[in-house]
């Protein structure tokens, strides 16, 4: 399990390095105090969004709070996963008629499988890392209260 775990982890490690400055791009974009994060170099990489998570990141490492920091952000990005990957399949059976343009072999096995395996992985990190569990619950909790 622990050999999961931490492909799990690498996996929405090397997720975020490519998306999280796109993400912090957009709320650029979205929010005028954040306005500077959607500043693009001239091959159109948001450089100053890539420049404050490469900066937070070498703070979480010099703190010793990245492990936290990654813990906290695999619960949440798995929690989302397994949510999706839930949410194709009521929509696969409350929408028979849509046009798939991809199918999947042997389904409904992979993504059952997929859950499966992000729930346990989820039980996992929820055991070796209560805090960060926690501290994600609640701020999810906390967003879906507005």
């Amino acid at each position: 399990m622990s050999l999961v775990l931490t492909l799990l982890l690498v996996a929405t490690v090397s997720a975020m390095v490519l998306a999280g400055p796109r993400v912090l791009e957009r709320i650029g974009e979205d929010l005028p105090f954040f306005r500077p994060l959607s500043v693009r170099n001239r091959r159109g990489a948001p450089t100053r969004a890539v420049l404050l998570q490469e900066g937070l990141a070498l703070v979480m490492i010099l703190t010793g709070s990245f492990e936290g920091v990654l813990s906290f952000a695999g619960f949440t990005l798995t929690l989302f996963a397994v949510v999706t990957v839930a949410g194709v399949i009521r929509l696969r059976r409350r929408e028979p008629d849509l046009p798939r343009p991809f199918r999947v072999p042997w389904y409904p096995v992979p993504p059952l499988v997929f859950i499966l395996v992000g729930l346990a992985s989820l039980l996992f990190l929820g055991l070796e890392r209560p805090l960060s569990v926690l501290l994600a619950v609640l701020l999810l909790v906390s967003a879906g209260c507005r």
